[in-house]
């Protein structure tokens, strides 16, 4: 539903009245213009131009349908109370007010508030409120809540909202992931150009600060164009310093199995995007290829996940950083889920270095679930067992290769690959294929799990597309992992179906003197 400023110019004109007795200029402030449908120019600031609303308005509702206030005078004070602040005349006799919100709007609240409002409203809007609007994308609305709204909306209203607010609705879960890429590409493109300018006309500091800037941009712009046989959407930006991105390969809305990497430590946009989102593609295709070579139906997507900001050499040994990103990685993954809800897909997650930390902490803290998780190169976390994770029995995988410096440590508590941990090994020393008879190579050092032709990368694949029964482990057993294996039951679908069957045998406890207590007898 289009939430409309009601009674505003009326409620407005009272205040003002009061107003223009003392001052009859506006103080500069961010600012909005009533019953106007242009930005006002004579503001030393960035200002919002807001509708006029009559007598009989529709009460303002956020995006859930609560109704703010009741009746058309409530309505509008209480649109003036979560928006203008101060009501004055500019010096066309515009009435005009400031923009700036008050802590007690919430994210529900706010994003409803935005819907009336045109391309450069939404502009100068963001620009009075950026601290506002990342919070309401680390702290969404319920993505459910969200997707009815958006759904509801007009072609044209979509249109403005990504265009005027690509911060947030290029990065808000619940918004469908083609509309984000939309409203993302745009923002990257615009930033791309005013920082040019800046760069190139600014003084040496502010010079130097957007060349820096520009190179970050251009890494994530790169990473898009980078081998265009994969389909690729940039479901999340933040074009503000060092950036945060996330580029999905394949059909989000669609695939079947989908897989996220997450970063570890000195792994930044500056210095890997193109990189990191180039083994994302090469995930991609690997898993497509096994899913043909087991005869497997379904499609995969991958996501290229710098959605955090990474630690380097000053932070590394503290875990704030994995904190905020265990809330960012825990959107991602909820948000998915609930977009696909009844058309859930197999979602895994693999985690190089910190970003095991990181994802350890959503895990273990059950604000995410996931159907498989595999950790390389991990400092540890805080989960004493793979029981405390958000995982199947199962589906938890470790990795650690020779000559890694940071395996073994628990740094950040428990070394997920030791034996009291429970997670499943995962063999990345090379090794003959048991199923194609191809030589694997062997991963060296912390920064060579996700290599392609890699026995690592290949275990990552079969993980991804839940086939971990031909993930070698390094034992006599793995010789076994043929494809005669797919003549053979999978014991997780065994261990599923055993407890739906314990589930359907249930029979609820009867309470006393009642039908299903009373003792079988003749009719």
């Amino acid at each position: 539903m289009q939430l409309r400023l009601a009674a505003l110019a009326l409620v407005a004109a009272l205040s003002a009245a009061t107003l223009i007795a003392t001052s009859p200029e506006v103080h500069p402030a961010a600012a909005v213009a009533v019953g106007s449908n242009s930005v006002v120019a004579s503001t030393s600031a960035p200002v919002v131009v807001l509708p006029e609303g009559g007598p009989h308005a529709d009460p303002v509702r956020d995006i859930g349908g609560r109704q703010i206030g009741s009746g058309p005078a409530s309505a509008a004070a209480s649109r003036i109370h979560c928006l203008p602040s101060v009501v004055g005349r500019d010096r066309t006799g515009r009435m005009v007010a400031d923009v700036s919100l008050p802590e007690a709007v919430d994210p529900t609240t706010l994003i409803g508030m935005l819907e009336p409002l045109d391309v450069a409203q939404l502009v100068a809007f963001v620009s009075a409120n950026r601290s506002r609007i990342e919070e309401v994308v680390k702290q969404p609305p319920p993505t459910a809540t969200v997707e009815t709204w958006w759904g509801g909306l007009g072609d044209g209203a979509r249109r403005s909202l990504l265009r005027g607010a690509p911060e947030l609705f290029g990065n808000l879960e619940g918004i469908p992931y083609a509309d984000r890429d939309t409203a993302n590409r745009a923002l990257l493109a615009r930033d791309i150009a005013a920082v040019k300018v800046t760069a190139s006309t600014a003084g040496k500091g502010a010079a130097f600060d957007a060349s820096q800037r520009l190179i970050v941009l251009n890494r994530i712009d790169e990473a898009l164009r980078n081998d265009l046989s994969f389909h690729r959407s940039l479901i999340g930006l933040d074009t503000t310093m060092p950036g945060r991105a996330a580029i999905a390969i394949g059909d989000l809305q669609s695939a079947d199995y989908i897989s996220v990497l997450v970063p570890g430590a000195l792994l930044s946009i500056k210095a890997h995007m193109a990189e990191w989102t180039k083994v994302t593609a090469d995930l991609w295709d690997d898993q497509s290829e096994w899913l043909r070579r087991l005869d497997r139906t379904g499609s995969v997507a991958t996501i290229s996940w710098i959605g955090y900001q990474t630690p380097d050499i000053t932070n590394m040994l503290g875990t704030d950083l994995a904190e905020d990103g265990s809330v960012r990685i825990a959107n991602l993954i909820n948000g998915l889920d609930d977009l696909r809800a009844g058309d859930e897909p197999y979602v895994s997650v693999f985690a190089h270095s910190y970003g095991a930390t990181v994802t350890m902490l959503a895990l273990q803290r059950q604000t995410m679930s996931i159907d498989a998780l595999a950790m390389v190169g991990s400092p540890g976390g805080v989960a004493d067992n793979v029981s405390e994770l958000a995982v199947p029995d199962g589906h938890v995988w470790v990795g650690e290769a020779a000559w890694d410096p940071v395996v073994n440590t628990a740094f950040f508590g428990v070394d997920p690959g030791s034996p009291e941990f429970g997670a499943n090994p995962m063999e990345v020393t090379g090794a003959l294929d048991p199923v194609t008879g191809q030589e694997l190579s062997e991963s060296v050092g912390h920064d060579w799990y996700l290599e392609p032709g890699t026995e690592s990368l290949r275990n990552l694949s079969l993980i991804g597309i839940d086939e971990g029964r031909f993930v070698t482990d390094g034992t006599s057993a793995d010789s076994t992992k043929t494809l005669a294996l797919l003549d053979e039951a999978d014991p997780a679908d065994e261990v599923a179906e055993v407890a739906d069957a314990a589930d359907e045998a249930v029979v609820p406890s009867a309470e006393p003197g009642s039908i299903a207590e009373a003792p079988a007898g003749p009719e």
